[in-house]
C-alpha cells in the first residue's frame, strides 16, 4: 500500500503535484496522444489531439512513452512499430519491425469463495447510513476510525503444490461482500452480511495480445486477455478454491462463517469449480508484458535493459508494459521503481553498487 501521514498517496501526490511549479514542466490535459514522430528512425515529438485540433509537442532530447499497458503498444502500432503483418492489413507503413509489439500479454486472474456470516459484523453495523457520514467525517478530519481501512487487505502468498518454486497463490480475504452499501430502515435494507476469500493465480502460463481495431487512435484496441488457456492454469486455480476452502474449515473461523453461497458447497468436482471459474472470474487489474524487456536476440522483446526501444533513437518505454512477466504480488510497486529506475536511466546516474552476499 502506498500511504504517506495516514492517507493514500498515489504517484500523482507522490511525484507529479509537488514538481508542477517547476518552469522546466508543462501538463497538458484532455489531450489524446496520436503518433509518435520520426526523422529516420529518431523519435523526434509526439503528435496530440486537443479541443478538436492537431498539436505537435517536439523533442530535443528523448520521448518517453508512458501510456500504459494498453496505451503504449496502441501509439507504437499506429505510429508504424509492431509486427509488419498486422500493420500493413491497416495501411500503416512499416517502420521498425518489432512483432512483440502488443503481445504478451499478462493479468492475475481470480475467482471468489463467498460465506454468509453467522451474525452481522462491525463493519456491517457502521454501514448504518448515519454511522458511516459520521466515521468518514472523522477518518478525513482526524485520520482515525473504522473509515480509515477498508474490510480487505489481509493476504496469503502459497503453493499450489510442493514442486512450484515460488508462491503461485494468492488469497485476498475480504470481510464484506463486494455489494456492501449503506442502508437505513425504512428506506434501504441492509445488505446480507458475507465473508469471501478471492483466489489469485499468480503466474498463469496463458498470454494474450492486444490489436488494433482501427487506425483511428480514438477507437480503443482489441484486447483479447485468453484467460485461462491452458491446462496448468485451470489446474492451479482449482486448487487455489480448495485451499481456501480448507482456510474456512479451520477451528478460528468456525465462529464467523456460515454456509458456502458461492458456488456452493455441492460444487466440489473439478467440472463444479471449472464452470463456477468459467462464470464468476475477474481479473486483479495487473496486465502488464506488452512492449516486454529483453534481449536484442529475443524476437518478442520491444525494450532493451535501459527502456529503448528496439530499432529507434530517442524512444523509452517507461511503464508496466515492460515487464516481461508477472511478480508474485500486486503490480503498483514495481512499476513505480521502473519509473525511479528511468529517471536514473535518463539522468545517466550511475546504478547503485551490487549488494554482495553474505
Amino acid at each position: 500500500m502506498t500511504i504517506r501521514n495516514g492517507r493514500r498517496c498515489s504517484a500523482a501526490d507522490a511525484y507529479l503535484r509537488p514538481a508542477l511549479a517547476r518552469k522546466n514542466l508543462t501538463v497538458i490535459v484532455r489531450a489524446l496522444a496520436t503518433r509518435l514522430l520520426f526523422s529516420g528512425t529518431r523519435a523526434v515529438g509526439v503528435e496530440y489531439l486537443r479541443h478538436g485540433r492537431r498539436v505537435t509537442a517536439r523533442a530535443e532530447r528523448e520521448v518517453i512513452l508512458s501510456g500504459g499497458v494498453i496505451n503504449s503498444p496502441q501509439l507504437l502500432m499506429l505510429s508504424g512499430i509492431g509486427d509488419p503483418e498486422e500493420l500493413r492489413a491497416h495501411g500503416i507503413a512499416v517502420k521498425v519491425a518489432l512483432p512483440g509489439v502488443g503481445r504478451n500479454l499478462q493479468d492475475h486472474i481470480s475467482a471468489t469463495i463467498a460465506y454468509l456470516r453467522k451474525e452481522p459484523g462491525e463493519f456491517h453495523a457502521a454501514m448504518r447510513l448515519y454511522r458511516i457520514v459520521a466515521a468518514l467525517a472523522r477518518a478525513y478530519l482526524f485520520g482515525k476510525g473504522i473509515a480509515t481501512d477498508l474490510p480487505t487487505g489481509q493476504m496469503a502468498f502459497l503453493k499450489s503444490r510442493a514442486d512450484v518454486n515460488v508462491p503461485d497463490v494468492q488469497l485476498i480475504f475480504h470481510a464484506a461482500p463486494l455489494t456492501a452499501a449503506p442502508y437505513l430502515l425504512p428506506f434501504r435494507r441492509p445488505y446480507p452480511d458475507s465473508y469471501a476469500c478471492r483466489a489469485v493465480l499468480l503466474h498463469p502460463e496463458s498470454r494474450g495480445r492486444l490489436e488494433l481495431a482501427s487506425t483511428d487512435p480514438r477507437t480503443p484496441p482489441r484486447i483479447r486477455q485468453s484467460f485461462l488457456a491452458t491446462d496448468n492454469d485451470q489446474k492451479t486455480m482449482r486448487a487455489a478454491l480448495r485451499i481456501s476452502r480448507d482456510v474456512r474449515r479451520q477451528a478460528p473461523m468456525s465462529p464467523f462463517m456460515g454456509r458456502e453461497i458461492a458456488p456452493g458447497e455441492r460444487a466440489v468436482t473439478d467440472v463444479d469449480l471449472d464452470a463456477h471459474i468459467g462464470t464468476n472470474s475477474i481479473t486483479v487489474h495487473h496486465p502488464l508484458g506488452t512492449c516486454k524487456m529483453g534481449p536484442a536476440t529475443d524476437r518478442m522483446a520491444v525494450v532493451d535493459s535501459t527502456l529503448r526501444v528496439f530499432g529507434t533513437d530517442g524512444l523509452r518505454v517507461a511503464d508496466g508494459a515492460v515487464m516481461p512477466d508477472l511478480v508474485s504480488g500486486n503490480i503498483n510497486a514495481p512499476i513505480i521503481m521502473i519509473a525511479e529506475k528511468a529517471a536514473d536511466l535518463i539522468r545517466g546516474r550511475e546504478p547503485l553498487a551490487a549488494i554482495q552476499a553474505a
